[in-house]
């Protein structure tokens, strides 16, 4: 899966870098627009390391994630984001008593909002940009808390039901970053992005952890 959306981001970039000797003098006509972005994306694995040696070694994953952004200009374009992703990991628990550390298998899952401000090297429909991203995470690890809540819902077959749930470990965390990529309006209406960048969180009992996040976005423009 890793291999492959590189391969894809690869192959992206390299075509839209064809193209620029016949469209770099095309006018991108963008100034005014607005646009609704489909974001598909992979993460690289990757491991953090939390206070008092603890461990989870993060695999790789997909996510996917809905924009509505706006042109200022050309060169200009702001934008918001929400989407969410799965994964797995192996977490690594270091005990107080000096016994040896425990390996465990779980499964994670992330959500996120994030505001984003891009700059469009070139007024034309093929650019290179810049991007620099700021929002909220939440990451849900999967570990039981021990206690247990309630939840409610209305069943076809009971009607309003209520039971219990056991609650996880969860964070709600500051992420920031930036991407480098291309762009290509394809039509007035129609454009494709590629790019690779970091994303940095602050979890609240680890130093700062980076993940390498390659996207491919497939937008629709109107006014």
């Amino acid at each position: 899966m890793k291999s492959s959306y590189k391969a894809l981001a690869t192959a992206l970039i390299f075509s839209l870098s064809l193209l620029s000797a016949e469209t770099n003098s095309a006018p991108g006509n963008r100034t005014g627009q607005w646009q609704i972005s489909l974001i598909p994306s992979y993460t690289d694995s990757k491991t953090v390391t939390f206070d008092g040696g603890a461990t989870a070694d993060i695999s790789g994953h997909s996510g996917f994630a809905i924009g509505i952004g706006y042109n200022f200009s050309d060169y200009i374009e702001l934008d918001f984001d929400i989407g969410s992703a799965d994964g797995s990991y192996v977490g690594t628990r270091v005990f107080e008593d000096g016994s040896d550390p425990e390996r465990y298998n779980g499964n994670l899952y992330t959500s996120h909002m994030n505001l984003g401000l891009t700059y469009n090297f070139m007024a034309s429909r093929l650019t290179p940009f810049v991007k620099g991203n700021l929002g909220l995470s939440y990451v849900d690890s999967g570990i039981p808390t021990g206690n247990i809540g309630s939840v409610c819902w209305y069943d076809p077959w009971w009607g309003y039901y209520c039971g219990p749930y056991a609650q996880t470990y969860t964070s709600s965390d500051l992420v920031y970053g930036a991407d480098l990529g291309l762009r290509f309006d394809i039509t007035s209406k129609v454009f494709v992005k590629g790019s690779a960048g970091k994303s940095y969180i602050d979890f609240n009992n680890s130093s700062t952890a980076d993940f390498t996040i390659y996207k491919f976005i497939v937008g629709f423009s109107f006014k």
